[in-house]
């Protein structure tokens, strides 16, 4: 009599937790769980992206011409200086 009820939240729980998980699915590769840690060449960077807020840790995408997406560490000397690069490139052929 008592193990019903349970089973039923429990299994209202589960689905909530599975439907939880789907709809995040997609944020995950929007953040950054590691930083890459050597300095990339600034003409292999495409462009950069900021990482979501409710990341954990806060963090830049680079994408090269490539392809390939590398996380990297916004606070670091060589991550602001391929993002003022790019920014002024914006800047640039904007006007």
């Amino acid at each position: 009599m008592f193990s019903r009820p349970l089973l039923l939240v429990l299994l209202g729980l589960s689905c909530l937790q599975s439907f939880t998980m789907a709809m995040s699915a997609n944020g995950a590769s929007e953040c950054c769980f590691e930083f890459h840690k050597r300095p990339f060449p600034m003409a292999n960077v495409v462009f950069y992206k900021e990482t979501r807020f409710d990341c954990t840790l806060p963090g830049v995408i680079l994408t090269t011409k490539r392809g390939y997406r590398i996380c990297a560490d916004p606070e670091v000397d060589w991550v602001k200086q391929i993002i003022a690069n790019k920014d002024l490139d914006k800047t640039l052929t904007t006007n």
